[in-house]
């Protein structure tokens, strides 16, 4: 072990003869690597566990609350208590770095499980256990005292015994801690979006069969929901399940429609295509070096380009809603509800990507002083298309 990661887990280890600290503790998968023992204050049990873990790349580990009287290690497990082969290689660890205790373990509710210490057992059975577990070649250090360490090592390693408040932590124990939380964060966040993916698939399988083309929507939906939750995207998975729910809300049947007020809506939608390039063209002298390229694109092409197309602002999701409304205009009356569904399928799909896109976003909320409005007035114009052709 690194001489200064051991005079920090020394520190810590002192830390815990005057106030209980929270520890986790994994063997080394390794064997020619070290193992992990992590302490500190504040942080809790199972949040240190999960560095340890990251550490060590080995599902076997314990942790809790540590205290520690002369050469007396007591542990009061988080969980389920430790094997008596885990608590072996612990001990076996603190031998290899020069450490001898009785160690101790209580489980959740105070009750001893475990004692280096049995009746009858004298200093030469004590040192025969703990030399068991080390390496023919270790060499237990005598201390001459009951301390784990000398008063010599806790000041080399910047800690003063005197000083009962001190918890300052060292810029290798920060940046553990901060893998620590950010791990946890990120495992709080795959299980959630992996219980709302699990939720929506049994929602859409329950929903299967009863439409061939609402089936194609709905698993091409349930797709974009998957590629959004294992890339931990948030935003993207809420974004995607909300279009999810409106093509569940979609119930097969069919009923007569009102070509004019198909012919009005799709007008609509145009109108309010162009009225956004329009206002895109107002920003076009303060884009030509965005770093975004769909920015530089739009001042390079001109706003003809910023809606349609597959480098657009809305990445081609617009086109292909115009396609199938063209593909429902042509379809002959006994296909069109089938063809509708599809087209209720991309409609949702570009829905979706304007209430999640970022871009769209700082366009409307621009610094520029120049009114841009894109979301609100085409998501009201496909509303009102998907009204006139539901099915």
């Amino acid at each position: 072990m690194d001489a200064k990661v051991l005079q920090q887990l020394k520190a810590n280890l002192q830390k815990a003869r005057r106030q209980p600290v929270n520890f986790a503790y994994s063997p080394n998968k390794n064997p020619k690597e070290d193992d992990t023992l992590m302490l500190h204050p504040r942080k809790k049990p199972k949040m240190l566990l999960v560095a340890v873990k990251k550490e060590t790349k080995n599902p076997k580990s314990m942790c809790g609350e540590m205290t520690i009287k002369s050469k007396d290690m007591t542990i009061e497990c988080v969980g389920k208590p430790p094997t008596q082969g885990l608590i072996k290689m612990m001990r076996k660890f603190l031998i290899s770095q020069k450490m001898n205790f009785k160690i101790h373990v209580k489980d959740e509710d105070g009750n001893l499980v475990h004692s280096d210490s049995k009746p009858g057992e004298g200093e030469e059975g004590e040192e025969g256990l703990l030399n068991k577990f080390s390496h023919e070649d270790d060499t237990v250090e005598d201390t001459g005292s009951d301390e784990a360490f000398t008063d010599e090592e806790l000041a080399a390693s910047g800690e003063n015994l005197e000083d009962t408040e001190e918890d300052e932590d060292t810029s290798e124990q920060d940046a553990l801690d901060a893998a620590a939380e950010d791990a946890a964060q990120e495992e709080a966040l795959r299980e959630k979006l992996g219980a709302i993916l699990a939720a929506i698939t049994k929602k859409v399988q329950s929903a299967l069969g009863g439409d061939e083309a609402l089936d194609t929507a709905l698993r091409q939906q349930l797709g974009i929901i998957e590629t959004a939750v294992n890339a931990l995207d948030d935003k993207g998975t809420q974004a995607a399940v909300k279009a999810i729910l409106e093509l569940l809300a979609q119930k097969p049947g069919a009923k007569k429609v009102d070509q004019k007020a198909v012919a009005a809506a799709l007008k609509e939608l145009q109108i309010q295509r162009v009225t956004a390039e329009s206002n895109l063209k107002s920003l076009m002298a303060s884009l030509k070096n965005h770093q975004d390229p769909r920015m530089r694109l739009i001042a390079a092409k001109g706003p003809g380009e910023g809606l349609m197309g597959n480098a657009s602002l809305l990445k081609g999701h617009l086109d292909v809603v115009m396609r199938d409304i063209k593909s429902w205009g042509a379809a002959p009356a006994d296909k069109r509800p089938a063809v509708a569904q599809k087209l209720s399928g991309s409609i949702a799909t570009l829905n979706a990507h304007l209430d999640s896109d970022n871009l769209i976003t700082l366009l409307e909320k621009n610094p520029l002083g120049v009114s841009v409005s894109i979301k609100k007035p085409i998501s009201a114009a496909l509303k009102e298309l998907q009204q006139t052709i539901s099915t």
